[in-house]
């Protein structure tokens, strides 16, 4: 039986603390950043990225705090965050200054305090990160036909801002600072430099101002760790408790030793996992972030302080909890869309547990359950947690996770260890390497520190909207909502005069779209990621010590590229209504059914209430709506993987965050019924009023999709009535279910075990429902500081539960 331990006081308070303070942006990062670039544009840019970071490192406040085991701050405040305007300036923030936005925040829009000499400060230098920052050197570079091409609504580029958001989701190799050091990293790196000393021939420019960068860096990572360690001895030379004291001295040796040299102990492998990921939050806020397998980081660590007896289970517990608590207080700044898009008070940041070690033999450890406990006792939405599971999973581990899962929001999810490793296997990676992978972000997946997998595409620009591709393919190129021509000219459905017109049309605008996504991110490679190179995190991925080469410039061992979409449900529904209604069934002409569409069905309320109730949906494990579904997200998935980029391969994705609200702003009336503006279906999952056969039919039309063609990942949302999973009996039928799914090839699974009823009440009742955890999609959150419209999604989501 999985039983909760108990929560100590000090992490009872840390807690409370955390849930009570306001968010707090600081202009502090962006003080240090200006001074910097102002004198050093002529620098090469790996050299001026590690001087930045070195200049960050050196001067940014740095804060230990009342309780604190684990240390480290993005910003002066307790809870706080920065700015990083060498991606896309922050005009945004101008903006929601001057027309009231950033002040009329709730924290459903991510609201924070800002103070007036910071606001004073961020106005007068905000032109010249306009005229400096990346995007502004992307944009410059795009093609003229992009601003057409931006008309469909189809491709997440635009005119403007096509570098204001890093890249992400990746993972560096953790365990290498935690057993090795960065003083060993240095020590190589300068190896490689007297290599190079006087002998530099072809392309080996390159690699030496790559070890100098990576040199750079490593003694930043240790001043950072060293002023830390002067903080709390000065706390401890001050009037503190007794115990405070040597806990406070405990930390200054542990600081003056970790980030140089191998961590000693569970303590400090938490504290190296926990700074090093600091660092690269504050040297760029990489969306999707993911710290990886951190029971395998640190668990050697744990088990060896347990039976020499330098640690109890509850002291290792403590620290777990305290160095979640740290991770949760990772958040982005960013305006009021993007923060709706990927949650607010978030940076979708991601820890795998569980799953098989490089040799085949399970890999759980203590650790792995220590990651559970903190996760659903302190009831937090972040750290997002992946439970990688398979045939030989302990007993103990399934129900840990399936229980943690039932109370916390569907944190964690479900990932099928030996599917995901065959699919990435397959995409090139050793099976020692694949067994070793990590979730990034919401469901995409990388091998463990040696993969630059760039599962959200160049500058975080990874969504296809094919649901806009259907639109312009049956309405001759033009897209509905704004009367404008994106695509190229298809006819229209009301004179194509068999089904397979209509398929062939949508295949056209696919294509044309795809090819246009592939030239965007092979721009943005070449003129953009060149200039935004990460030496920080290349010192510990395989192959780029090796290579002497950043990740962003295909140093790792192995790299590839995602492109994804969502909304399969809404596409599947709407095919089938194109193919039931006017072909198979002819209950009405191709003309009628696309001037209902153009209409947003005012005036054929009749023909939409046919279309709803009576044509096969997505969802039911009918193959009628399945095969078209199939045929479509096959197309579009064989498409990427047939692409090779800069750097290697393109790997399909299936998942949304949530933007398949966003995009369902930006997407017109569909076949299916869905209305104008409407939220389009979730990632893999049916759309909300689709499912009728309860679950087993979901997984059977998510099963009619080959998840080995998504290399990037395949979200799929379930949701159960509490009623139905009560108690050690529903737990194993929905471990029965789950194993069904999996021994079917099933990918991942994530589900919210919730009533409606519930969310209708935490809606009305916000400060009685303060800690309520939910499933979005590929993160989970905090009901109430969700904003409306996601709210009344999910509602609508759980109105059909089993």
């Amino acid at each position: 039986m999985f039983e909760l331990r108990a929560v100590t006081p000090r992490v009872e308070r840390l807690r409370d603390r955390y849930r009570d303070a306001v968010p707090a942006l600081d202009a502090e990062r962006v003080r240090i950043l200006t001074d910097y670039y102002r004198v050093s544009d002529k620098e090469q840019p790996v050299l001026r990225r590690a001087n930045a970071l070195h200049e960050i490192l050196s001067k940014m406040p740095v804060r230990v705090d009342t309780d604190e085991l684990i240390v480290g701050k993005v910003s002066e405040h307790f809870r706080g965050c920065s700015l990083w305007p060498e991606w896309g300036g922050y005009g945004w923030l101008i903006q929601e200054l001057d027309d009231g936005t950033f002040d009329a925040k709730t924290p459903a829009d991510g609201y924070m305090t800002l103070d007036k000499a910071d606001r004073e400060y961020l106005r007068s230098v905000e032109p010249f990160w306009r005229e400096n920052c990346i995007s502004a050197t992307v944009d410059a570079a795009m093609p003229a036909e992009l601003s057409t091409l931006a008309t469909a609504g189809v491709l997440s580029s635009g005119p403007k801002g096509n570098g204001a958001v890093p890249s992400g989701h990746f993972n560096v190799d953790y365990r290498k600072a935690v057993e090795r050091g960065f003083g060993a990293i240095k020590r190589e790196a300068l190896a490689k430099l007297d290599e190079l000393d006087g002998k530099i021939t072809g392309n080996d420019a390159e690699n030496y101002y790559f070890y100098r960068a990576v040199v750079r860096c490593c003694d930043a990572v240790v001043v950072y760790s060293k002023r830390y360690a002067a903080e709390c001895r000065a706390q401890a030379d001050g009037p503190v408790e007794e115990g405070r004291r040597e806990e406070l001295l405990k930390m200054t040796d542990s600081l003056e030793w970790i980030m140089e040299n191998p961590a000693r102990s569970f303590h400090e492998a938490l504290q190296v996992c926990y700074l090093y990921h600091l660092i690269l939050s504050l040297e760029g806020s990489y969306l999707g972030l993911t710290i990886g397998r951190v029971d395998q980081h640190v668990g050697d660590y744990l088990h060896a302080d347990l039976e020499e007896g330098r640690i109890t289970l509850d002291e290792a517990q403590e620290l777990m909890d305290c160095f979640f608590l740290k991770m949760a207080d990772l958040f982005m700044s960013g305006p009021v869309f993007l923060l709706r898009s990927a949650g607010a008070y978030s940076n979708n940041m991601r820890i795998t547990i569980g799953g098989r070690k490089p040799d085949g033999s399970d890999a759980t450890n203590e650790a792995t359950y220590l990651c559970l406990q903190s996760s659903v006792r302190l009831e937090l939405h972040d750290p997002n947690l992946s439970l990688c599971l398979h045939k030989d999973s302990p007993d103990e581990l399934w129900e840990a996770g399936l229980e943690t899962a039932k109370k916390l929001g569907g944190i964690p999810t479900l990932d099928n260890a030996d599917r995901i490793a065959e699919i990435l296997h397959n995409r090139g990676l050793a099976m020692e390497d694949a067994r070793n992978f990590c979730v990034c972000g919401c469901v995409e997946y990388s091998g463990s520190g040696c993969e630059y997998a760039n599962a959200s595409g160049p500058f975080s620009k990874a969504f296809v909207n094919v649901n806009n591709v259907l639109l312009q393919a049956i309405n001759n190129g033009v897209n509905p909502q704004n009367g404008k021509r994106g695509g190229p000219q298809t006819g229209y459905l009301s004179d194509m005069q068999t089904f397979d017109q209509v398929k062939e049309a949508f295949k056209a605008q696919l294509e044309y779209f795809l090819d246009w996504q592939f030239t965007i991110y092979a721009i943005c490679e070449y003129v953009g990621i060149r200039e935004m190179p990460v030496p920080i995190a290349s010192a510990t991925i395989d192959g780029c010590m090796e290579s002497g080469r950043d990740m962003m410039w295909g140093g790792a061992k192995y790299n590839s590229t995602g492109v994804a979409t969502m909304g399969v449900g809404t596409l599947a529904d709407s095919l089938a209504a194109i193919k039931y209604m006017v072909y198979d069934r002819k209950l009405c002409t191709g003309r009628e059914l696309l001037d209902a569409v153009l209409a947003d069905w005012k005036g054929h309320e009749l023909l939409r209430e046919r279309i709803k109730n009576e044509v096969p949906k997505y969802g039911n494990g009918d193959p009628y709506a399945d095969d078209l579904a199939t045929w479509a997200i096959h197309l579009f998935a064989d498409k990427v993987n047939s692409y090779v980029g800069p750097r290697g391969v393109h790997q399909a994705g299936l998942y949304s965050a949530a933007a398949n609200i966003m995009w369902g702003y930006m997407t017109g009336a569909t076949p299916n019924g869905r209305g104008n503006r409407e939220p389009i279906s979730d990632a893999a999952t049916p759309s909300n009023d689709a499912e009728k056969n309860g679950p087993t039919g979901v997984m059977q039309s998510v099963l009619a999709l080959d998840s080995g063609r998504f290399g990037n990942g395949l979200q799929f949302n379930m949701k159960f009535h509490p009623t139905s999973l009560r108690g050690t009996e529903g737990n194993e039928k929905l471990r029965r279910l789950v194993e069904s799914f999996f021994e079917q090839g099933g990918q991942q699974v994530q589900y919210n075990v919730i009533d409606s009823a519930v969310l209708r009440e935490a809606k009305a009742k916000p400060e009685e429902y303060r800690d309520l955890v939910v499933r979005v999609a590929g993160f989970s959150a905090y009901f109430v500081e969700l904003y409306e419209d996601l709210q009344d999604h999910l509602i609508a989501r759980a109105e059909l539960t089993v």
